[in-house]
């Protein structure tokens, strides 16, 4: 009896390992077996890599001395178009191909009471820029220099309207109207910027520039190129500075020197506004300084010089793509727009992030408001003319371009 129930037990677990084996040897023909599509599909996407940056780009345009005040408003008020008046042709200059548009606009932005420029502008030559034309401008203009002689002229508190005007309709405001003012002559100024993924797919995302003025009509603000190299530093400067000689065709030995410091202080070019005429251009150390880029948008209507300008366009690429956190770059830029100047740098410098390098490629737009005061693209021989002024093809053949 003892020897049956043990070659049954012995029988049990010979079958129990049969089974056993069997059933591994299933799962593993199972496992081992040819996936279908749908299966295959389902497997990379576990394993999918997340999408990387491989290239971030944008293209900006830099336009001059830029206000709506005394003749043009006179003549937009009287047209159909009312304030879209001196903004109706800008398309002619293909917005929609850029991230963004920076001007220098050259008189504050206030309601005056609610009064429209009621008093002699011309005579005074102190000017008042209507902020009802800001919901159109902000169609085109991303950030406006205010560092100058004329963003004063509705005083302090003016100045200080003027800001919060612009910032309502979503233009950045930049630099200061006191030439000896080396502290506040920066912001952190934030433009789109197109990021490609390795997957091929694309979003935009908005990047910190530092952005400079340096008003010099009434002396030489020589402390403002200090407070430029501590943006510099942490982040790629622009410089625009308003100051030189107006209405000549070249710039002078005063200008050349301090805008070549701008350049060694670490900014990333120079674009200069006030003398109302296109000036030339020069290659300093690798970068580009434009001595005048010309009224943009003026209210002069027969003098060919003061009616065009030229605008640099500006292709942006980063170069160390691989080596930069876009999204704390640009958490960091949402974050300044709230905080004052100096916080804002010193956040950006805490934060430890890699600078990103950028390299250039310009070009220029001819620009004229003859006849009427509504900017526009020029013709193709007006163009030909304020290139020979900039001594452009001279100064990209400097800079390698």
């Amino acid at each position: 009896m003892c020897k049956a129930i043990k070659w049954i037990s012995r029988a049990a677990i010979i079958l129990i390992a049969v089974a056993a084996i069997g059933a591994a040897t299933c799962a593993a023909l199972i496992f081992f077996a040819p996936k279908t599509e749908e299966e295959k599909v389902e497997a990379q996407e576990e394993v999918k890599v997340e999408p990387k940056p491989t290239a971030a780009t944008a293209k900006y345009l830099f336009g001059g001395t830029t206000f709506w005040a005394r003749r043009t408003n006179t003549v937009a008020r009287a047209s159909e178009l009312g304030v879209k008046y001196p903004f109706s042709q800008l398309d002619t200059l293909e917005r929609d191909k850029y991230q963004a548009w920076i001007v220098g606009i050259e008189c504050p932005v206030t309601e005056k009471g609610g009064k429209h420029s009621e008093y002699d502008e011309w005579t005074l030559l102190k000017f008042n820029c209507d902020p009802d034309y800001l919901p159109e401008a902000s169609k085109y203009f991303t950030a406006a220099l205010i560092g100058n002689n004329h963003t004063d002229n509705q005083g302090a508190a003016g100045f200080q309207e003027t800001i919060q005007n612009l910032k309502a309709n979503n233009i950045q405001p930049f630099g200061s109207y006191d030439y000896k003012d080396g502290e506040n002559n920066c912001d952190v100024i934030t433009l789109p910027m197109v990021i490609t993924m390795s997957d091929n797919s694309e979003r935009e995302v908005e990047m910190p520039f530092g952005f400079c003025s340096a008003h010099g009509v009434f002396g030489v603000p020589y402390n403002a190129v200090t407070n430029m190299k501590k943006y510099a530093e942490v982040l790629p400067t622009f410089s625009m500075p308003h100051m030189g000689a107006e209405y000549k065709a070249g710039h002078d030995e005063i200008r050349q020197h301090l805008y070549r410091q701008m350049i060694d202080s670490g900014v990333e070019m120079v674009l200069a506004d006030h003398p109302h005429w296109v000036q030339d251009t020069e290659a300093y150390n690798g970068k580009l300084i434009v001595y005048s880029m010309g009224n943009f948008m003026f209210d002069t209507i027969t003098d060919k010089e003061r009616t065009r300008s030229a605008a640099i366009i500006t292709d942006v690429t980063v170069e160390n793509v691989d080596e930069i956190d876009f999204d704390a770059w640009a958490e960091l830029g949402a974050e300044c727009k709230t905080m004052e100047r100096a916080d804002c740098l010193k956040k950006i410098r805490a934060a430890g992030l890699t600078r990103p390098k950028y390299s250039y490629i310009y070009d220029f737009e001819a620009t004229t408001s003859a006849g009427n005061h509504i900017t526009r693209k020029a013709s193709d021989a007006e163009k030909a003319e304020v290139g020979a002024r900039l001594q452009w093809s001279a100064t990209m053949q400097a800079l390698g371009q």
